[in-house]
């Protein structure tokens, strides 16, 4: 069997491993500052290409290809939505378990454990958004973390470091940029005619009791503005 030049197999290798670095490096960097979108993204891809599968299967077997095609686009939006929604209250779960096992650890009390759980479920299902920028930032850090010790440059002591700056930065990052939005959406009101001419903007009378949509908590009316803020949510409506 002929083989290739001395050092060939080093060589690929060697080449191979830089490859699996700087795709590890590149995905951890992305994931740490950007996560909650590109995960938001990811989600709603896949969702929408199992939901079109499933639609157009069911579709084409009820009325043909035509109809498969359609039902194929409805099941496509419909998946979308359905997979953001269930990631969603799956990263609750998995931080309630998560909780769950840490408490029972410490305290060796089920109980305890179990309602610490159930606290942890319900306030990452209302701070989902933070939640998503925290978990993602840690995953993002844990890959630049492998891709680093995959390199084998580096000490252990320097790998770990650099890993946990990473999540501290992602998620501050995130997190900066979550409060920035919810800033940004309420703090500038919507121009109109009137208001571009320097005349009052029409007052509309505040609502009581009010609920937001997303979380259910109540709303408050913030007079300058002329909205209503959720302060769960961290945004006007």
């Amino acid at each position: 069997m002929a083989q290739g030049p001395p050092g060939f197999a080093e060589s690929s290798y060697s080449e191979y491993g830089m490859i699996i670095f700087a795709v590890l490096l590149i995905i951890g960097i992305v994931i740490a500052f950007a996560g909650r979108i590109v995960w938001r993204h990811l989600m709603s891809f896949i969702g929408a290409i199992l939901g079109g599968l499933f639609g157009f299967i069911l579709g084409t077997a009820v009325g043909g290809v035509l109809v498969g095609l359609l039902v194929s686009i409805l099941c496509a939006v419909v998946g979308s939505f359905v997979f953001i929604f269930l990631a969603e209250i799956g990263l609750g779960v998995v931080a309630a378990m998560f909780t769950f096992f840490v408490v029972d650890a410490v305290l060796g009390n089920e109980i305890v454990a179990l309602v610490i759980a159930g606290l942890v479920l319900v306030i990452t299902i209302i701070f989902i958004e933070q939640a998503l920028g925290v978990v993602t930032a840690g995953i993002g850090g844990l890959l630049v973390g492998l891709a680093l010790i995959w390199l084998d440059w580096l000490d252990m002591t320097v790998v770990m470091i650099i890993m946990f700056a990473t999540i501290i930065f992602g998620a501050a990052f995130q997190l900066m940029a979550i409060k920035d939005k919810a800033m940004r959406g309420g703090a500038v009101p919507v121009a109109t005619a009137a208001t571009m001419q320097g005349a009052p903007a029409p007052y509309t009378p505040p609502v009581p009791g009010r609920i937001c949509p997303k979380c259910g908590g109540p709303l408050e009316y913030i007079t300058e503005y002329n909205r209503y803020y959720c302060h769960s949510c961290q945004r006007y409506e």
